[in-house]
């Protein structure tokens, strides 16, 4: 109900969907498309991309027409195997650096959570918070132990593509 209030942008309909959830809880049914859009978009340009170099430039060459369609076939699949074992290596990579990092802010807080709560202080302060709302904010999030180490969050950057470009090219 909340799409389809934010699809037809009617904010009746939005407060009244809230409304029902505050009482009865949170049942909003989210898209999992998102978590696999990066996915999807990365394998599909590297596909078509890749296909695309190795065909023309065979078919540039005067190949013959079945051995340039055989070179496509043979490239998709070597592809799709390839872009198969990278996102499961690159997301059992991520996930392990993750639970890792959770493990060491789990620890820090625990045994150091004055420096912890300055830190995310700090953190709230350079997102545009005001040191007084940070404070509140962060303050009230550290007497939940488990929802503070979560609170850390990961952010994606250009440099990630960067980095999967230069490393593709290096082979």
């Amino acid at each position: 109900k909340a799409q389809a209030a934010y699809s037809a942008l009617d904010v009746d309909a939005s407060a009244a969907t809230h409304a029902t959830r505050v009482s009865g809880g949170h049942d909003e049914d989210h898209s999992n498309v998102g978590s696999r859009l990066k996915t999807l978009v990365f394998g599909g340009l590297d596909g078509i991309l890749t296909s695309f170099a190795i065909v023309s430039s065979c078919a540039g060459s005067e190949m013959d027409a079945r051995v340039v369609l055989l070179l496509g076939a043979c490239n998709i699949l070597a592809d799709a195997l390839a872009m198969g074992v990278g996102e499961y290596l690159s997301t059992k990579s991520s996930d392990e650096y993750a639970r890792r990092e959770r493990a060491r802010e789990d620890w820090e807080m625990r045994n150091h959570p004055e420096g912890e709560i300055d830190e995310m202080i700090e953190i709230y302060v350079q997102r545009g918070m005001s040191k007084a709302d940070a404070t509140t904010v962060i303050s009230t999030m550290s007497k939940y132990h488990d929802f503070f180490v979560d609170a850390r969050g990961r952010r994606g950057t250009l440099s990630g593509g960067v980095a999967v470009a230069s490393r593709w090219l290096r082979g």
